[in-house]
């Protein structure tokens, strides 16, 4: 490869390092990632290229190696591992993460809301991964469902990738808090449940009086101003409570109706007018 070689993008074949590229997987704020695989061990990575269309900037490769730092420093089985870093002839760095082969939250959240079971789950695993990171004082600043992969296989079945934005607390330019990252889950939380953008407005039991209060209020809190949300590590707990405790019957995600679930799973009483079952510590609540 030329010393003077400022592509942006590299085809399939393409040497990294010691790594072959198969194929684009994202393009970042400061890179573009590939799927790759090591010419000798049988590792597949995700390699991060700095992005090179406007040729080499100091700023840019500096904030790249500041984000392989960061990660590396974390260890947790939700956060990709930090395989090695390089330099391209051309000067731009390059990065080999863990490749998580899983389906991002983007493909399968929408219109469409997600079971509350789910949300309740997503919830608390990537707030274990949230406080993790805020304990060691750090901030990952872009919990969007781009950022969020679900894959079942892992020991840990939520990874948290796209961490170039991520920044210390102590950081000069650093003007976030870590609540900041609970407010991104919040909204992120918030569409999963109702299928709604959280700007649109309504709380949590508005958009979705089907939820269980206790969802709806964790949720709410999350997005709520400042002084008044949980921390991660709350969330995490209550969210925890919640998967473990609730025992949430087989419905239809977004309305009740009777055709939703076998007629023997129906509470002794309803109409199917509204609501749901929620078994809690030996009690029945309907919502």
């Amino acid at each position: 490869m030329s010393r003077t070689v400022t592509r942006d993008r590299f085809p399939q074949g393409t040497r990294i390092g010691d790594y072959l590229v198969d194929q684009e997987l994202r393009s970042e704020g400061t890179g573009i990632v590939y799927l790759t695989q090591h010419v000798v061990l049988p590792r597949r990575a995700a390699v991060k290229v700095m992005h090179g269309e406007q040729g080499y900037q100091k700023q840019m490769a500096v904030q790249m190696l500041r984000e392989a730092c960061l990660v590396e420093a974390l260890s947790h089985p939700g956060i990709p591992r930090v395989y090695e870093c390089g330099v391209l002839p051309d000067r731009r760095p390059w990065t080999a993460y863990e490749y998580v082969d899983g389906e991002p939250l983007d493909q399968s959240i929408g219109e469409i809301p997600l079971p509350v079971a789910d949300v309740v789950v997503m919830m608390r695993d990537v707030a274990d991964i949230l406080d993790h990171i805020h304990q060691r004082g750090i901030v990952h600043r872009h919990v969007t469902p781009t950022s969020i992969v679900r894959a079942p296989k892992r020991r840990f079945a939520v990874t948290l990738v796209q961490w170039g934005e991520a920044c210390t607390l102590d950081a000069a330019e650093s003007r976030v808090e870590p609540k900041d990252d609970v407010h991104e889950l919040g909204r992120l939380a918030f569409r999963a449940l109702t299928g709604a953008v959280a700007s649109t407005g309504g709380s949590s039991t508005e958009r979705y009086p089907g939820a269980p209060g206790e969802v709806a209020s964790l949720i709410d809190q999350m997005m709520a101003e400042h002084r008044k949300r949980p921390t991660s590590a709350e969330v995490r707990d209550r969210a925890r409570w919640l998967a473990d405790t609730l025992e949430i019957l087989p419905v239809a995600p977004a309305r009740w109706t009777r055709e939703s679930v076998a007629p023997e799973t129906l509470p002794e009483g309803d109409d199917g007018g509204g609501g749901f079952s929620i078994r809690i510590s030996g009690r029945t609540r309907t919502h």
